[in-house]
């Protein structure tokens, strides 16, 4: 009977061995990963830890994509907003074993972004390859630099950001390492040398339905005296004018102003405020308000830090009369608009009012941005971060330290503050513009 068990125990154990490794090897199918693809570029040279160097006018581009069916060649213009193009498809590989695709591409004078590919497989599934950031030699080093600032919903004055502190500075000559940053529900445009703080300005924003849209923006002229032409749009209306008509820059009807920097495509702009009352409030049609005095200040630090060709006498008539007249700026000038409303600065929290509705002051976000920045989430009770919350209005924030929420005493020593010197309720569109403003 011994003898018995022990044949069959034998044959079970050797019939499990047997099939463990079909098993495995089923599995292996089932749970198969793609590799991940790769792109590479030739000829070229290394300028940087970021950009590679096409050093001739034509690139060849390799691609090891095992298994995939096709891969698309994709390309992001470092200057194009967001946007990309689809350079090539490529439907075989040159080399099926290594499944290694390759293109020979043209190169035009002005080509500098990120370029990846995106592989397709038979199984419906695509994989992206990490992109690489080529450029030609004609280039300069500081467009290079405006072209590898990435954009972040987060506030640029944020501790997370800043490390909790804002060094400041007075603008040096010369130095061309200049960009903005914009905080819309703040605000605030603030104007960087390096990571200095130049100076901060108070602004208008567009209103409801014509929003302010975050992203990163690049100016690349300032126009004086520009003239304006409406959309067909229902809004015009209110300005007495015909869409499609040319209103000259002196003409009362035109909304821009003295001045208007443009921000790449889709007519959002760097223009005049008419009154005191636009800072601090959605007065725009998708644009960035400042007072004229201050925007003049501006662009003569753009100029200043650009070293540009630009007289004080041109600049003197261009302020002075009528005439069109445009400076072009050498290299694309970032400007990166946020759209933040938790912002700890310098250890302490602001809360800015939500414009438009995005649905960021909530007190998940809230407890999350708290955390972020060291606070013990067992002081975080829901109820008291709604009524911080709460105490937000559209004209002004709410405001307490880090410590003080620490301590539990947020809601007895934090203060609502104006958000702006200008920041008062309008009553109606046509408030009066000499009417005491709140500080």
């Amino acid at each position: 009977m011994k003898l018995v068990l022990s044949v069959l125990l034998a044959i079970l154990l050797s019939s499990c061995q047997a099939n463990s490794p079909v098993t495995q090897r089923s599995d292996n199918r089932q749970t198969k990963e793609i590799s991940e693809p790769t792109i590479e570029a030739t000829p070229t040279s290394k300028a940087d830890d970021q950009w590679q160097v096409v050093s001739s006018d034509h690139i060849t581009l390799n691609v090891t994509a095992p298994d995939a069916q096709s891969v698309k060649i994709l390309y992001r213009p470092a200057f194009a907003e967001g946007r990309h193009v689809e350079l090539k498809t490529l439907n075989a590989p040159a080399d099926s074993a290594a499944g290694k695709f390759s293109t020979q591409l043209k190169v035009p004078s002005d080509f500098a972004g990120d370029v990846w590919a995106e592989a397709h497989y038979r199984d419906g599934r695509k994989k992206e390859t990490k992109p690489i950031s080529l450029t030609v030699e004609s280039i300069s080093p500081d467009e290079l630099a405006g072209a590898s600032y990435k954009h972040t919903e987060e506030s640029a004055r944020s501790d997370k950001i800043t490390g909790g502190h804002i060094d400041q500075t007075n603008l040096q000559p010369g130095n061309s390492d200049i960009h903005i940053t914009v905080n819309v529900p703040a605000f605030q445009l603030t104007f960087w040398q390096g990571n200095k703080e130049v100076k901060l300005y108070q602004i208008g924003i567009g209103r409801k339905e014509f929003p302010l849209p975050s992203g990163l923006r690049f100016a690349k002229e300032v126009i004086f005296n520009p003239e304006w032409i409406p959309p067909d749009s229902s809004w015009v209306e209110e300005h007495d004018v015909v869409p499609g008509e040319r209103v000259e820059a002196d003409d009362p009807r035109n909304p821009l102003g003295k001045v208007k920097i443009p921000l790449g495509n889709g007519g959002i702009l760097i223009h005049q405020a008419f009154k005191p009352g636009d800072l601090g409030h959605l007065v725009s049609h998708g644009c960035v308000r400042l007072k004229l005095d201050e925007l003049y200040g501006l662009i003569d630090q753009i100029i200043t830090a650009r070293s540009l060709s630009v007289s004080k006498q041109k600049l003197d008539q261009a302020k002075n009369n009528k005439d069109r007249f445009v400076i072009k700026l050498d290299v694309p000038l970032v400007v990166d608009i946020n759209y933040d409303t938790q912002v700890v600065e310098g250890g302490v929290l602001h809360l800015y009012p939500d414009v438009y509705n995005k649905k960021t002051n909530t007190v998940e976000n809230l407890r999350a941005e708290l955390k972020d920045n060291g606070v013990d989430e067992s002081k975080l009770d829901d109820k008291t971060l709604q009524q911080m919350l709460d105490r937000v209005t559209m004209s002004e924030e709410f405001v307490v330290s880090l410590a003080d929420i620490r301590a539990g005493r947020a809601l007895a020593t934090g203060k609502t503050q104006p958000l702006t010197g200008a920041s008062v309720s309008k009553k109606t569109p046509a408030a009066n513009p000499n009417e005491k403003r709140i500080r």
